[in-house]
């Protein structure tokens, strides 16, 4: 056997001994899709019971690829608020610290303001291993990059996320 060979077939063999080979990744995609889905749904109706129209609300489509899930196509937002655009466009769900993770940009900041979905249960035992697609999600806004510093997006945390990159906060 050629030393490429030998070389892939060891890499092929760790592979299948690794752990994260146990996880259903077809339900994780599902289930990242429905919250992210959700996600959106939650902010349009915030935003339409707000008085924002929702001809200025527009669904935008994104191709994504991860190793673990493939090529997939997941929807974004794009508002116009009045003061500028945001938009809200989905990165992935493989991510390290969560369970996915959507950019948040407008006209007053160059960088995004990141939501990341995790675990709602912030009680869980380390040692349970009920995996991400039978969990509860919630998101939280990470407004600087490298902060651990975070608030929830409920309807307090959308206006203080949209102040924020409209540049009225």
């Amino acid at each position: 056997m050629s030393d490429l060979k030998s070389f892939i077939a060891a890499q092929q063999a760790l592979r299948q001994g690794r752990p994260d080979q146990q996880v259903d990744w077809p339900r994780r995609k599902e289930k990242w899709l429905v919250e992210l889905r959700a996600l959106l749904s939650f902010i349009q109706g915030e935003l339409q019971g707000a008085g924002v129209p929702p001809e200025q609300m527009e669904l935008t489509h994104h191709r994504i690829h991860e190793e673990t899930l493939g090529s997939y196509v997941a929807d974004g937002l794009k508002l116009d608020i009045g003061s500028g655009w945001v938009t809200f466009e989905p990165i992935g769900s493989v991510i390290i610290g969560g369970y996915g993770r959507v950019d948040v940009k407008g006209p007053a900041r160059n960088e995004k303001i990141k939501l990341i979905a995790h675990d709602a249960n912030e009680q869980r035992a380390a040692e349970d291993q009920t995996p991400s697609y039978e969990r509860v999600w919630t998101w939280s806004v990470y407004p600087e990059r490298g902060s651990r510093v975070c608030y929830p997006l409920d309807e307090a945390g959308l206006t203080r996320l949209l102040e924020t990159v409209l540049g009225t906060a």
